[in-house]
């Protein structure tokens, strides 16, 4: 190799370097053909890219009056409404004519890049949003690392102005039904040795110390890994942990690429990051999110035939 060529190569790898993935890029490409998770300098530079569609998601309480006067400019606004009627309760699939519906309103293409964020970077609805996108066949997703806050705090161009919008008619790919979980399932595989089931609610919901929902038992589905998502996986920043700290934490806990992973919060959202973390940033390849959660289990089954543990 000649000096001319090794300079080249050098300045290529560091272009990718630099606009690519950041402090928590993943090993490889993702599965969904671009980068699942993007820092704001990579999206100050695709800024106005026709195939890009950015999404402002909602939190609880409404974060729509700070969409209003302040968003990353170009941003779409999904609500928490479309979202939660499309997900459901996990007593069913997730609605297919209400995803498409909703993406159909915010005019995206099945061949958009659709990157999301929210006002607060641990938004789960943001993440809930990347599950659905995965569940319904779009290829083309990322997550925009530390949301609007960190855009903010780095002093980034915003915009108060509506975004013009044409509606299309978005229609969803096949389910993948390989990435969900129901009740019978997660109870099929509670003494699967290659199975772990992680609970990412918080210690004191994992214990029944507290009941914040008031479920009609309280615990956790036995086995399970007390692993809440938010101190397992984000900095105290709201941006992701790096790669090496996540993949850390998940293998001393066992949780590791040759298994099964089922996860399960309170209702199938906050496990939505918890799924992102393992499939697109560590490329564990058997993710599923058991949609019903504790919502489920703690309240509409049959308690003689699911057991609990605290």
């Amino acid at each position: 190799m000649n000096n001319k060529t090794a300079v080249l190569l050098m300045a290529f790898l560091l272009s990718g370097l630099l606009t690519g993935y950041g402090t928590c890029a993943t090993d490889k490409p993702s599965a969904n053909k671009v980068p699942a998770l993007v820092e704001t300098g990579w999206l100050v530079k695709h800024l106005g890219d026709p195939e890009i569609k950015i999404v402002y998601v909602d939190d609880w309480p409404s974060r729509k009056a700070e969409y209003d006067s302040k968003h990353i400019p170009g941003s779409l606004y999904l609500g928490i409404g479309a979202l939660l009627s499309s997900i459901g309760d996990g007593s069913f699939p997730p609605n297919k004519s209400v995803f498409e519906s909703a993406m159909s309103k915010l005019g995206i293409s099945k061949n958009d890049h659709i990157v999301l964020y929210g006002f607060k970077a641990k938004n789960i609805f943001t993440f809930s949003t990347l599950w659905l996108l995965d569940y319904f066949g779009h290829e083309k997703f990322s997550y925009l690392n530390g949301g609007l806050e960190k855009w903010n705090r780095e002093n980034r161009k915003t915009s108060g102005e509506s975004t013009k919008i044409k509606p299309t008619r978005y229609k969803t790919g096949s389910p993948d039904e390989s990435i969900r979980a129901d009740a019978y399932y997660v109870l099929m595989r509670l003494k699967e040795p290659n199975v772990v089931i992680v609970d990412v609610r918080g210690t004191d919901e994992y214990t029944g110390e507290n009941n914040p929902e008031t479920n009609r038992r309280v615990g956790h589905i036995p086995g399970a890994l007390d692993m809440g998502y938010f101190t397992t996986n984000f900095n105290d920043n709201g941006t992701l942990k790096s790669v090496k700290d996540l993949k850390a934490i998940y293998t001393e806990k066992g949780v590791t690429k040759d298994k099964e992973i089922i996860v399960y919060c309170q209702g199938g959202l906050k496990t939505s990051n918890t799924y992102f973390v393992l499939k697109y940033i560590l490329n564990y390849p058997n993710v599923r999110n058991y949609v019903g959660s504790w919502g489920e289990w703690g309240n509409r089954v049959n308690f003689n035939w699911y057991p609990a543990e605290q």
